[in-house]
């Protein structure tokens, strides 16, 4: 007799169908967690709202794609470095442009070890810290919305290293930014 699961019938490994269905699940999970919808939507949540500096900043996530996720966000007054410019203070930049690195981390992660639930893949999150950060501020960070992109050039088992870039709403790069994160506690 052929089944749908051979995988999961052979060599005496019968389960029942609540078992398959299961199992099943658990694979889908894991296999796609990046794509999951209430992984994207918990992730929007902790980034936008429970990170009380995000949030302050007004932060969104705009792209969960692994190879080059995206967070944007406006110019406000409580963000000018250079009020009588117009021009974003240079530590909103350095801040978004780490934040960044951390959400391409914690995505490239998910994708090349993805964790069983949603949940204990957010926890990685908690298991990161910046130990270098270089950025290069290129031109005056004046714009009326920003966009911070990074691509993981490495992921290793203790340290992450990340390229990041900061451009306005006409594409103009404002600064870019090399990162290193200790990875605390991955395997």
């Amino acid at each position: 007799m052929k089944h749908r699961f051979p995988s999961l019938y052979s060599r005496g490994n019968c389960m029942s169908p609540q078992q398959v269905i299961k199992a099943g699940v658990k694979t889908i999970m894991t296999q796609n967690i990046v794509g999951n919808p209430e992984f994207q939507r918990l992730l929007k949540h902790v980034m936008e709202e429970k990170i009380p500096f995000c949030h302050l900043l007004g932060v969104k996530l705009l792209s969960f794609d692994p190879g080059r996720p995206q967070l944007g966000f406006d110019m406000h007054e409580q963000l000018l470095g250079n009020f009588s410019q117009g021009m974003l203070h240079g530590g909103v930049i350095a801040s978004v442009l780490d934040s960044v690195a951390g959400f391409a981390i914690l995505l490239k992660m998910a994708q090349q070890s993805p964790k069983d639930d949603v949940m204990s893949q957010l926890k990685e999150f908690s298991n990161m810290s910046t130990i270098d950060l270089r950025i290069d501020y290129l031109q005056p960070g004046r714009g009326a919305t920003f966009t911070a992109s990074a691509e993981v050039t490495r992921l290793g088992k203790r340290v992450a290293n990340v390229l990041m870039d900061l451009r306005n709403e006409q594409g103009e790069r404002i600064a870019t930014g090399a990162a290193a994160f200790m990875l605390h506690g991955r395997a």
